[in-house]
């Protein structure tokens, strides 16, 4: 084999062993880190929300028991009710009753960031409302009323702290959440119970702080009617209680599982899915998903792998060329060698 020969197929070794096997052993090294980045990010996005949420219910908790024992709550239940039953709304003892506890217990509106607060008497009587809306001088016992959301709390808040689920506010032209208190007086007897109205937005803030999660990301919750309880994205119109959810991770999670996985969104594409319970709500069953388009995701492995190509197509056209030319050189001089010695 000639010398030039030699160098050619070393070299054309060389490159080949670079282009074929550097390349597929550097992206299966780098491939797995860019991946597992990924998911430990949404696996920790997911474990931040799941902590906020469930301290937002805590708080909530927290806060309708301390007013419920309130001083203020527990001398106004009374007079509230008794004005209201002598006379109704518009008679004066009711008017100086309202007078005088409307404005603070307004206070503990604004304080709390409630939409409303109701006082309602043991006979379930809604003897006042910091908001005069629908549920005024209604009846949470016998009442057009007894079967929504505000009756439910109603009587289960004469024994205890109770939290409702979603529900829809006439009033606040949206969503909110009715969590209710028994209120006694200093001997222990029972006066009645205190609901109080919670925005959604307290907890939508949570959910769409997205940092991180690029332009197809999105955190929701889906409750256990599989009905989703927070805004799209992807949707102009509110899918509160109206998209339903019911994918393999929606579904898993549900049988109380916390896990990670590629699946179909309820678009119908591939998402990378976070997912897990919100096990310790005590008077909801919902479920908390993080997700991203798993296009969006794994881009960085896709460009890796076509950063990767581009690279070795580019030695290995630089490679070529150079081989070329030093082929062509080494010919050149030989021919030009000839030809001076046949000259002479």
């Amino acid at each position: 084999m000639k010398p030039i020969h030699k160098i050619l197929s070393i070299s054309g070794i060389a490159i080949f062993t670079f282009l074929v096997i550097m390349g597929p052993m550097t992206y299966k090294a780098l491939a797995p880190a860019v991946k597992n980045e990924v998911l430990n990010h949404l696996i920790s996005v997911r474990e931040i929300k799941k902590m906020q949420i469930q301290n937002f219910f805590y708080e909530r908790y927290g806060d309708v028991n301390v007013l419920s024992k309130n001083p203020l709550v527990v001398q106004s239940m009374p007079r509230f009710s008794n004005a209201y039953h002598s006379g109704g709304f518009d008679n004066p003892a009711y008017r100086q009753v309202d007078t005088y506890y409307g404005p603070l217990l307004e206070h503990f509106l604004r304080q709390y960031g409630y939409n409303n607060i109701f006082l309602v008497d043991t006979d379930g009587d809604v003897v006042f409302g910091v908001k005069k809306d629908e549920y005024i001088g209604t009846n949470l016992r016998t009442g057009e009323y007894s079967s929504f959301s505000i009756g439910e709390v109603f009587k289960e808040g004469l024994n205890n702290v109770k939290f409702s689920d979603l529900t829809w506010c006439e009033e606040a032209r949206d969503f909110v959440f009715m969590a209710a208190a028994p209120v006694y007086d200093l001997t222990n007897n029972l006066l009645g119970v205190i609901i109080v109205e919670v925005p959604y937005s307290k907890i939508d803030v949570f959910l769409s702080q997205r940092d991180g999660l690029g332009e197809t990301g999105e955190i929701y919750i889906v409750g256990d009617d599989n009905f989703m309880r927070s805004k799209s994205r992807f949707f102009s119109q509110n899918t509160i209680l109206k998209l339903e959810i019911n994918t393999q991770a929606s579904r898993d999670a549900f049988r109380g599982n916390t896990d990670i996985g590629v699946v179909k969104d309820y678009r119908g594409l591939p998402v990378v899915s976070a997912y897990t319970p919100l096990d310790n709500l005590k008077d909801v069953s919902w479920v908390l998903m993080v997700e991203i388009d798993a296009k969006e995701a794994f881009d960085p492995i896709y460009s890796l792998n076509t950063n990767l190509i581009i690279v070795g197509t580019v030695i290995g056209v630089i490679s070529g060329i150079y081989l070329y030319f030093t082929v062509w050189r080494t010919v050149w001089r030989r021919h030009s060698g000839r030809n001076f010695s046949e000259t002479h």
